[in-house]
Protein backbone atom coordinates (compact mmCIF):
# COMPACT_ATOMS: atom_id res chain seq x y z
CA UNK A 1 0.00 0.00 0.00
CA UNK A 2 1.43 3.34 -1.07
CA UNK A 3 1.52 5.98 1.61
CA UNK A 4 0.56 9.41 0.39
CA UNK A 5 1.92 12.35 2.30
CA UNK A 6 0.70 15.88 2.10
CA UNK A 7 3.39 18.45 1.58
CA UNK A 8 2.42 21.41 3.73
CA UNK A 9 4.66 23.65 1.65
CA UNK A 10 2.40 25.76 -0.54
CA UNK A 11 2.15 24.36 -4.02
CA UNK A 12 0.45 25.92 -7.00
CA UNK A 13 -2.08 23.13 -7.60
CA UNK A 14 -5.36 23.53 -9.38
CA UNK A 15 -7.18 24.46 -6.17
CA UNK A 16 -4.66 27.22 -5.60
CA UNK A 17 -4.91 28.14 -9.25
CA UNK A 18 -8.59 28.94 -8.84
CA UNK A 19 -7.90 31.03 -5.75
CA UNK A 20 -5.26 32.91 -7.74
CA UNK A 21 -7.62 33.29 -10.71
CA UNK A 22 -10.40 34.59 -8.50
CA UNK A 23 -8.02 37.07 -6.84
CA UNK A 24 -6.93 38.45 -10.20
CA UNK A 25 -10.54 38.60 -11.42
CA UNK A 26 -11.67 40.37 -8.28
CA UNK A 27 -8.84 42.91 -8.49
CA UNK A 28 -9.60 43.61 -12.14
CA UNK A 29 -13.34 43.89 -11.56
CA UNK A 30 -13.14 46.09 -8.48
CA UNK A 31 -10.25 48.14 -9.83
CA UNK A 32 -12.21 48.99 -12.97
CA UNK A 33 -15.51 49.72 -11.28
CA UNK A 34 -17.19 52.92 -12.40
CA UNK A 35 -18.96 53.18 -9.06
CA UNK A 36 -15.83 54.11 -7.09
CA UNK A 37 -16.81 57.78 -7.05
CA UNK A 38 -20.57 57.36 -6.74
CA UNK A 39 -20.48 58.67 -3.17
CA UNK A 40 -19.74 62.14 -4.54
CA UNK A 41 -16.23 62.39 -3.15
CA UNK A 42 -13.52 63.02 -5.67
CA UNK A 43 -11.21 60.06 -5.73
CA UNK A 44 -13.36 58.14 -3.23
CA UNK A 45 -12.14 56.95 0.10
CA UNK A 46 -12.53 53.27 -0.63
CA UNK A 47 -15.61 51.24 0.16
CA UNK A 48 -17.33 50.88 3.45
CA UNK A 49 -16.48 47.99 5.73
CA UNK A 50 -19.73 46.31 4.73
CA UNK A 51 -18.87 46.61 1.02
CA UNK A 52 -15.39 45.27 1.70
CA UNK A 53 -16.76 42.33 3.68
CA UNK A 54 -19.26 41.63 0.92
CA UNK A 55 -16.51 41.68 -1.70
CA UNK A 56 -14.35 39.37 0.40
CA UNK A 57 -17.26 36.98 0.93
CA UNK A 58 -18.01 36.96 -2.81
CA UNK A 59 -14.37 36.08 -3.44
CA UNK A 60 -14.42 33.14 -1.00
CA UNK A 61 -17.77 31.82 -2.21
CA UNK A 62 -16.64 32.10 -5.83
CA UNK A 63 -13.41 30.23 -5.11
CA UNK A 64 -15.42 27.49 -3.40
CA UNK A 65 -18.02 27.06 -6.12
CA UNK A 66 -15.45 27.13 -8.92
CA UNK A 67 -13.47 24.40 -7.18
CA UNK A 68 -16.63 22.32 -6.80
CA UNK A 69 -17.55 22.90 -10.48
CA UNK A 70 -14.06 21.81 -11.52
CA UNK A 71 -14.15 18.67 -9.37
CA UNK A 72 -17.58 17.62 -10.67
CA UNK A 73 -16.55 18.24 -14.27
CA UNK A 74 -13.26 16.36 -13.85
CA UNK A 75 -15.06 13.33 -12.42
CA UNK A 76 -17.61 13.54 -15.25
CA UNK A 77 -14.73 13.49 -17.78
CA UNK A 78 -13.45 10.32 -16.12
CA UNK A 79 -16.92 8.72 -16.16
CA UNK A 80 -17.33 9.64 -19.82
CA UNK A 81 -14.02 7.94 -20.63
CA UNK A 82 -14.21 4.83 -18.40
CA UNK A 83 -17.89 4.41 -17.59
CA UNK A 84 -19.60 4.26 -14.20
CA UNK A 85 -16.51 3.07 -12.33
CA UNK A 86 -16.69 3.53 -8.59
CA UNK A 87 -16.16 5.82 -6.75
CA UNK A 88 -16.47 8.44 -9.51
CA UNK A 89 -20.29 8.48 -9.98
CA UNK A 90 -20.95 8.72 -6.24
CA UNK A 91 -18.40 11.46 -5.71
CA UNK A 92 -19.58 13.36 -8.78
CA UNK A 93 -23.11 13.37 -7.31
CA UNK A 94 -21.67 14.56 -4.00
CA UNK A 95 -19.94 17.42 -5.84
CA UNK A 96 -23.33 18.41 -7.27
CA UNK A 97 -24.69 18.55 -3.71
CA UNK A 98 -21.67 20.66 -2.68
CA UNK A 99 -22.41 23.08 -5.51
CA UNK A 100 -26.02 23.36 -4.32
CA UNK A 101 -24.82 24.14 -0.78
CA UNK A 102 -22.59 26.96 -2.03
CA UNK A 103 -25.36 28.25 -4.31
CA UNK A 104 -27.55 28.50 -1.20
CA UNK A 105 -24.90 30.70 0.42
CA UNK A 106 -24.81 32.99 -2.63
CA UNK A 107 -28.60 33.24 -2.41
CA UNK A 108 -28.55 33.87 1.35
CA UNK A 109 -26.26 36.87 0.84
CA UNK A 110 -28.08 38.14 -2.25
CA UNK A 111 -25.11 37.54 -4.54
CA UNK A 112 -25.14 36.35 -8.12
CA UNK A 113 -23.96 32.78 -8.62
CA UNK A 114 -20.98 32.64 -10.99
CA UNK A 115 -21.64 30.84 -14.27
CA UNK A 116 -20.83 27.14 -14.41
CA UNK A 117 -18.06 27.43 -16.99
CA UNK A 118 -14.98 26.19 -15.17
CA UNK A 119 -14.69 22.80 -16.86
CA UNK A 120 -12.75 19.84 -15.64
CA UNK A 121 -9.33 18.38 -16.11
CA UNK A 122 -8.99 15.82 -18.91
CA UNK A 123 -9.40 12.21 -17.90
CA UNK A 124 -6.08 10.44 -17.33
CA UNK A 125 -5.02 7.40 -19.36
CA UNK A 126 -6.07 4.79 -16.82
CA UNK A 127 -8.44 4.22 -13.92
CA UNK A 128 -5.45 3.95 -11.56
CA UNK A 129 -4.21 7.35 -12.73
CA UNK A 130 -7.73 8.76 -12.39
CA UNK A 131 -7.91 7.50 -8.80
CA UNK A 132 -4.52 9.05 -8.05
CA UNK A 133 -5.77 12.30 -9.57
CA UNK A 134 -8.79 12.05 -7.27
CA UNK A 135 -6.51 11.63 -4.25
CA UNK A 136 -4.51 14.73 -5.17
CA UNK A 137 -7.66 16.72 -6.00
CA UNK A 138 -9.25 15.99 -2.63
CA UNK A 139 -6.06 16.88 -0.74
CA UNK A 140 -5.88 20.18 -2.62
CA UNK A 141 -9.59 20.77 -2.02
CA UNK A 142 -9.12 20.34 1.73
CA UNK A 143 -6.15 22.74 1.63
CA UNK A 144 -8.24 25.27 -0.29
CA UNK A 145 -10.95 25.08 2.37
CA UNK A 146 -8.32 25.82 5.03
CA UNK A 147 -7.71 29.12 3.24
CA UNK A 148 -11.41 29.80 2.70
CA UNK A 149 -12.24 29.06 6.32
CA UNK A 150 -9.53 31.44 7.50
CA UNK A 151 -11.09 34.24 5.45
CA UNK A 152 -14.71 33.72 6.43
CA UNK A 153 -14.58 33.61 10.24
CA UNK A 154 -17.19 36.38 10.48
CA UNK A 155 -19.81 34.19 8.75
CA UNK A 156 -20.93 31.28 10.93
CA UNK A 157 -23.17 29.79 8.24
CA UNK A 158 -20.38 29.92 5.66
CA UNK A 159 -18.00 28.30 8.14
CA UNK A 160 -20.52 25.49 8.72
CA UNK A 161 -20.86 24.78 5.00
CA UNK A 162 -17.13 25.06 4.28
CA UNK A 163 -16.28 22.75 7.20
CA UNK A 164 -18.84 20.25 5.93
CA UNK A 165 -17.39 20.35 2.41
CA UNK A 166 -13.85 19.99 3.72
CA UNK A 167 -14.91 17.08 5.92
CA UNK A 168 -16.51 15.32 2.95
CA UNK A 169 -13.26 15.68 1.01
CA UNK A 170 -11.08 14.39 3.83
CA UNK A 171 -13.35 11.76 5.37
CA UNK A 172 -15.32 10.34 2.44
CA UNK A 173 -13.84 11.25 -0.93
CA UNK A 174 -10.14 10.95 -0.08
CA UNK A 175 -10.45 7.46 1.50
CA UNK A 176 -12.56 6.27 -1.46
CA UNK A 177 -9.96 7.49 -3.96
CA UNK A 178 -7.12 6.00 -1.89
CA UNK A 179 -8.86 2.60 -1.93
CA UNK A 180 -9.37 2.95 -5.67
CA UNK A 181 -5.69 3.85 -6.21
CA UNK A 182 -4.41 0.79 -4.30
Amino acid sequence: MEKITVNKKKQFGYGSFYVFLMTVSLVVLTGCSSSDDDDGTAGGSGGSTIESASTDLAYYLTAAINDEYRARDTYLEIINKFGEVRPFPNIMRAEEQHIAMVVNLFNTYGMSVPPDRVGGLPAPASIAAACSLGVQAEIENADLYDELLAGTRAYADVQTVFKSLQSASLNQHLPAFRRCAE
